[in-house]
């Protein structure tokens, strides 16, 4: 093997060291090299990714001229990914997490395998890393301190029909089978909400969730904005264009394994080409995507969507627990109200490898603990009943 190639793999393993470590604070952006990927970490159960929305076009960088290559820009999906961040941190106070690409498609495609995303340049490798390894920073974050969650990877499309596509890994013929084939194990198997499938406050099925009632693309459907498939639209028609997921939808779901579930999302045209329409669907967007978290995955979480970051047991109220003040650099307060099922006495900190960094084997409502020694950063402030057991959780931010 080449000097050259030895050194660049072990770059590679260096950086994607590097970024899963690295302390990110909500709020703020981080860059990859030259600043062309670019990640605003979270605190919300919430991961967006806009791999096609890039503008820049380095003349040192060829364009890629693969067999079967797509080389088109998805047209202001940066600039709507961003808007509804704003919209996001306005009207709650919390943040999704966001990874945004920045350089064109027609030289660099993230949404396909490395190979294909470069057209074999390995000097575009470092990109393509940092850029899956900020989503796996993301998704290692939320799984931390929510236990689970959902990856949205935003698209544009230009088929004649208006409407959104919603992609879940199943082909336009599988989306027209009936619900009773689409819930067997063989096609949840197979899906990029497959974690969801199985574990959904509502108890609701496979195909439910896809088109059914609380559907995300129903949901949509029912604030003006059609979709497929929705309980309006519930598959494409033979010969229709659809846009069913990728390498992303794929990778970062939960068909591989994990509980951060996926769904790929392709927006009409005219939906993003007008700021004041952007604008418009960037609000219903965050009422939306709100709705979708409390109803299948965290009952009661819209009332206080990054305060309490997750729930061990349902019958407690996600009010029962806080730290003040947070963020904080010096000393911080756990208050909490009583708790129906169990008796609290104990507290641990944990770090963003889930490994404990501070612990109280008896605490009590009002309890102050030091974190000037933590390093900057995020960590998850667990409550144990007197077995051990975890009850809740919430985040901890140090600056």
């Amino acid at each position: 093997m080449k000097k050259s190639k030895i050194i660049l793999i072990i770059t590679l393993f260096l950086l994607g060291k590097y970024l899963h470590a690295q302390p990110y604070i909500p709020g703020q952006t981080y860059w990859g090299t030259r600043q062309y990927i670019e990640y605003q970490p979270g605190n919300l159960p919430l991961i967006i990714s806009v791999p096609h929305g890039g503008y820049e076009q380095p003349s040192d960088i060829r364009d890629r001229q693969c067999e079967g290559c797509a080389y088109v820009q998805d047209a202001f999906t940066q600039e709507l990914a961003r808007t509804i961040r704003e919209i996001f941190v306005k009207e709650t106070g919390c943040y999704p997490y966001m990874i945004y690409n920045r350089i064109h498609r027609k030289k660099l495609d993230m949404n396909r395998d490395i190979i294909m995303a470069t057209d074999s340049n390995s000097s575009l490798d470092v990109y393509w890393h940092e850029y899956h390894n900020f989503i796996d920073s993301a998704k290692k974050h939320i799984t931390l301190h929510f236990g689970k969650g959902l990856f949205i990877d935003l698209h544009g499309h230009g088929h004649t029909k208006q409407r959104i596509e919603y992609g879940y890994l199943l082909y336009d013929s599988q989306l027209r089978e009936s619900d009773s084939l689409m819930n067997t194990a063989a096609r949840i198997r197979v899906s990029s909400i497959e974690s969801l499938a199985g574990n959904n406050a509502m108890n609701t099925t496979h195909a439910e969730l896809i088109r059914g009632n609380e559907a995300l693309g129903t949901q949509f459907a029912e604030r003006g904005y059609p979709g497929v498939p929705s309980k309006q639209d519930p598959f494409p028609l033979i010969g229709d264009p659809y846009f069913n997921g990728g390498y992303n939808t794929y990778y970062h779901g939960s068909s591989p394994g994990g509980t951060i579930d996926a769904i790929q999302m392709e927006l009409y045209s005219d939906i993003r080409f007008d700021s004041v329409k952007r604008t418009q669907f960037a609000r219903n967007f965050v009422a939306v995507a709100l709705q979708f978290l409390d109803r299948h995955y965290f009952p009661g979480f819209s009332e206080a969507p990054c305060s309490i970051t997750g729930i061990y047991d349902n019958a407690i109220s996600m009010q029962s627990f806080r730290i003040v003040p947070n963020p904080t650099s010096t000393l911080c307060t756990v208050f909490y109200t009583s708790f129906t099922h169990t008796e609290l006495t104990s507290l641990t900190v944990y770090n963003i490898f889930g490994q404990p960094v501070f612990h109280e084997s008896d605490i009590y409502n009002g309890y102050s603990f030091p974190v000037h020694t933590l390093p900057t950063g995020m960590y998850s402030v667990v409550l144990h009943s007197h077995n051990k057991t975890p009850i809740i959780t919430t985040s901890l931010i140090v600056h």
